[in-house]
């Protein structure tokens, strides 16, 4: 850990500097106080040497007489030179026989009860050179007591600072946003008390946390979800079908199908419950397989299945499968086996209405129980994509050919903020054929998964997008789609550290966006990988956010810059109120991080009116300028 000192260093310095100003303060008086003792001392000597001579001449002692012993006191005084006066005339002079030193000497005068004056002179107290050895042993001895405890006081301060230094340490972690670090204790944190109110403020917090995601989640549950299947209800896949539709037509090719279990009706719903139970539960690894799916319900005893870009062939074999897993249900007593689920499919085309698509499928669904029997039933409309109907084989080939050519024709979106400004960019894609016409993602991309290839297409997006910024000289960040599956692959990692060492100045502008419920599904295994690429600086973007229900507990686990809703969250927000309750709870559960919330598939002037109002951070669709092709994207 890199020491960074706050106030601690200054708290020792000014501690140090106290003791050392205290220290030469108490000296200065003491030496101060010695040396006025020493004068006052030598004018008390000279004093007594006044009565000596006033006492001497009170008992008629001849001058004669007292310059006998006199000199010998005057040199036990030090003095310099000593002068009697009678009358103004000196009667008696004397000087040292040392001669005059160049000392600093003060003259003392006294008047005497005889009337005579004396006048003598002494040298000023030298304390220093006044000291013998056993004085220098004294000193020494408490200047070296002194020292060590000014050292060890010195080194138990610092000990006792360095343990504020980790909790502020830990404190400077928390205001980066690293919350948890509240709550891993680090060793030696002082004081302790704050330490440990830290981490019970943390699990007050991270309780409170997860009680609000949790009540978020249900509020998103309860309005979406059915509470008894635990999938999507009638509204949700009403506005997921909507989602899959550009001008109230839809884009490309799917499968609507509506699964009744006519057998049940009449039933009390304990007992008609655990069958639709059943039927959910053996549906689940057969849908796995597709992802972009949406399986709710819609009635009582009616469930709806909407799976987009599936051939046709492989959507007929679908409806068999589903027909197939009713035979293995546990029906209960009353129960009619004979007609109980009737399927009605209803295959769609780019171009179709999704009302028009609905009443397909129920007339496929009243048709297939005219039957009688269990089974299913699809109009042969005749109008199937030649294109997604080809062979896995000649995909295969096809989009091999057009990596080897590096046949993918880049284009950008702009991302736009809530005042207008450009947030990023994010890249799209189309495949070039053997005739040069362009083939969209929407087509290519599922069969590059269904082929394995999606790994190298999302690895030469990535390095084309880095190419394009770098030769634009374009410091906005752009976002890249890339699967789960891509990220999760032994050799991609190695292939992408290797193409960002080509690109050290721009990985900032690389963001990586992977779909909610891939990110959730595999959250565990992609962990260290996501870690790996927040720590050399790629940005992460989430998006389909608010296709299913799920918990946002990613976008701290992870360090998520961007989310985005899913554009049927978006349509005709203004008057879908169950929408905007969706996604006001979402930007609540983000509230507390630092990511940007952003809004898909945004149209209409009122769809961003709603969207700003409830608190989005940015959006990205045809309202804010369609996709266009690379030709140096203008920062606006």
């Amino acid at each position: 850990m890199k020491k960074r000192h706050e106030q601690t260093q200054r708290l020792i310095s000014f501690w140090i500097a106290s003791l050392t100003m205290v220290t030469l303060a108490l000296l200065l008086s003491a030496w101060t106080a010695s040396f006025s003792h020493a004068n006052r001392s030598q004018d008390l000597a000279v004093s007594a040497l006044a009565r000596v001579v006033d006492i001497q001449y009170e008992r008629g002692v001849p001058l004669e007489q007292m310059v006998v012993w006199l000199p010998d006191m005057l040199k036990s005084y030090r003095a310099r030179d000593f002068v009697l006066l009678r009358g103004g005339e000196p009667v008696y002079q004397w000087q040292s026989e040392n001669g005059v030193e160049k000392r600093p000497a003060v003259t003392y005068q006294r008047t005497l009860r005889s009337n005579n004056i004396m006048q003598i002179t002494l040298y000023r107290p030298q304390l220093l050179p006044g000291f013998g050895f056993e004085e220098w042993v004294l000193i020494a001895l408490g200047i070296i007591a002194s020292l060590v405890v000014v050292v060890a006081g010195t080194l138990w301060l610092n000990k006792e600072m360095a343990g504020v230094e980790v909790l502020a340490y830990r404190a400077r972690k928390i205001n980066r946003g690293e919350v948890d670090a509240a709550g891993l204790p680090l060793k030696g944190e002082r004081p302790l008390s704050v330490g440990r109110a830290m981490i019970k403020l943390h699990r007050m917090w991270k309780r409170e946390r997860e009680a609000k995601l949790e009540l978020d989640r249900r509020i998103r549950a309860n309005t979406f979800l059915d509470s008894e299947l635990g999938l999507g209800n009638a509204m949700f896949f009403e506005s997921r079908l909507q989602a899959q539709t550009h001008g109230d037509m839809m884009e490309g090719q799917g499968m609507v199908c509506l699964i009744q279990f006519s057998g049940l009706d009449g039933l009390p719903a304990n007992s008609r419950l655990p069958v639709l139970r059943q039927f959910v539960d053996l549906c689940e690894p057969l849908l796995a397989e597709h992802s972009d799916g949406v399986f709710a319900r819609r009635h009582w005893l009616e469930l709806a299945l909407l799976i987009p870009m599936l051939p046709l062939k492989e959507a007929e074999a679908l409806a068999a499968r589903l027909q197939r897993i009713t035979t293995r249900l546990d029906l209960p007593k009353g129960a009619d086996d004979e007609q109980l689920v009737h399927l009605g499919l209803a295959y769609y085309n780019q171009g179709d209405r999704p009302d028009q698509v609905m009443e397909e499928a129920e007339m496929a669904l009243r048709a297939a129980q005219l039957q009688g029997h269990s089974n299913w039933f699809m109009y042969d409309k005749g109008a199937v994509d030649r294109e997604l109907a080809q062979g896995t084989v000649r995909w295969r080939s096809l989009i091999e050919n057009a990596l080897s050519r590096r046949a993918l024709a880049t284009f950008f979106q702009p991302v736009k903020g809530r005042d207008g400004e450009l947030l990023c960019y994010e890249m799209f894609s189309r495949m070039r054929d053997a005739q040069g016409q362009l083939v969209r993602a929407a087509l290519y991309r599922p069969m590059a998964r269904r082929c394995g290839l999606t790994p190298r297409i999302e690895r030469v997006l990535m390095e084309l997008g880095l190419q394009q910024m770098r030769n634009s000289n374009s410091p906005m960040p752009f976002s890249v789609n890339i699967a789960a599956e891509s990220l999760l692959h032994p050799r991609f990692g190695k292939s992408v550290s290797m193409l960002l060492a080509n690109y050290q100045g721009r990985r900032g502008q690389l963001i990586l966006e992977l779909n909610e419920r891939e990110l959730v599904q595999h959250a565990n295994a992609l962990a260290p990988v996501l870690q790996e690429l927040k720590r050399i600086g790629v940005q992460l973007s989430v998006d389909g956010v608010g296709h299913t229900v799920e918990r946002t507990d990613y976008i701290d686990r992870f360090g998520i810059d961007w989310i985005k809703l899913h554009p049927s969250l978006v349509r005709q927000l203004p008057l879908r109120p169950e929408n905007q309750l969706f996604i006001t709870s979402l930007i609540q559960a983000a509230n507390l991080s630092k990511v940007q919330v952003l809004a898909e598939g945004v149209e209409e002037e009122s769809e961003w009116i709603a969207l700003k109002g409830l608190g989005v951070n940015g959006g990205q669709g045809n309202y804010f300028g369609e996709a266009r092709p690379y030709q140096g994207t203008e920062e606006t």
